[in-house]
């Protein structure tokens, strides 16, 4: 005979609390290094600015002001065309890429794969100064251009224009689409897409039934790291746009460094912030439909 069973354990107080003691480091870390200067800059935009002095006060003039001036929402358009328009060429770009590697590359994968994170290892400062040799009046692609025959005399819309910060935005941010799209495709079983050939599905088809549905998640997550980067970037635009078409982060770096109306930059950078927000919570939602698709 078994003996009678006892009455259940209590779980002791170390065992209760240490899942959330893990988390502790983590939720401290996001508390003094987000919610804080979030608050502060929220704080500092409904305050006032008068002969280059904060005024202490609970306004929200500075968001009225920014609404009325035109060239605030040029530069706000301008970045929001300009982060759509990389996201997409990233996404055209990044597929062919992610899935050669996830499915073609066999032993090549981790050099591929390291190759894909490479640019990382170098400052991104770097990076855009050989982008401003390479589109130059004087530079490689021009020079080729002109010995070819194409062109005779330099092309000099490459530099200093939304083109330019187009290019190095979209090199800047290509690896944070292919790494997502990987992982996604790597997920998609053989096995299915084997099946939806044998049951006659050109290659076509198979791939806008079968994988592309079934990688929406990656290309959601991509274009989210894509569209959220390139919506806040302030150094490509400043070494590649050369100025004659502000985007809107370097219209917030005007407002804190040469006007001083440090009030006014924090409410554009709030502004910003909830457009970001706007944009993590569609692709949260639209990451949800997929998965629930693809369950189901």
């Amino acid at each position: 005979m078994t003996a009678p069973l006892g009455p259940p354990r209590r779980r002791s107080f170390l065992t209760s609390i240490l899942p959330t003691a893990g988390l502790m480091p983590l939720v401290l870390w996001q508390v003094v290094f987000f919610v804080v200067p979030v608050v502060l800059i929220f704080g500092l935009s409904v305050w006032r600015s008068k002969n280059y002095r904060l005024i202490p006060d609970f306004t929200f003039d500075n968001y009225v002001a920014i609404l009325a001036r035109p060239a605030i929402w040029r530069a706000l358009l301008l970045s929001v065309e300009t982060a759509a328009f990389v996201t997409v060429a990233c996404a055209i770009l990044a597929y062919p890429v992610a899935y050669l590697i996830a499915k073609k590359a066999g032993p090549w994968r981790g050099l591929l794969l390291v190759a894909v994170i490479a640019p990382f290892w170098v400052s991104i400062v770097m990076r855009v100064a050989a982008w401003r040799l390479l589109l130059g009046e004087h530079g490689v692609i021009n020079q080729a251009i002109m010995a070819l025959g194409l062109t005779g005399e330099p092309l000099g819309f490459l530099l200093y224009s939304p083109i330019s910060t187009a290019i190095g935005l979209i090199y800047a941010y290509l690896p944070l689409y292919v790494l997502p799209l990987y992982a996604a495709i790597t997920n998609i079983h053989d096995s299915w897409i084997d099946a939806a050939m044998d049951l006659n599905a050109s290659p076509t088809r198979t791939f806008f039934e079968v994988i592309l549905p079934l990688s929406a998640p990656g290309l959601v997550v991509g274009a989210v790291f894509c569209f959220v980067f390139g919506l806040g970037e302030f150094v490509t635009p400043a070494l590649l746009g050369g100025g004659k078409q502000l985007m809107f982060s370097q219209v917030i770096q005007d407002e804190f460094q040469r006007r001083l109306d440090w009030p006014s930059g924090a409410a554009m950078a709030v502004i910003l912030l909830v457009l970001v927000f706007a944009a993590l919570a569609l692709s949260m939602k639209w990451i949800r439909r997929a998965s629930g698709e693809v369950g189901s």
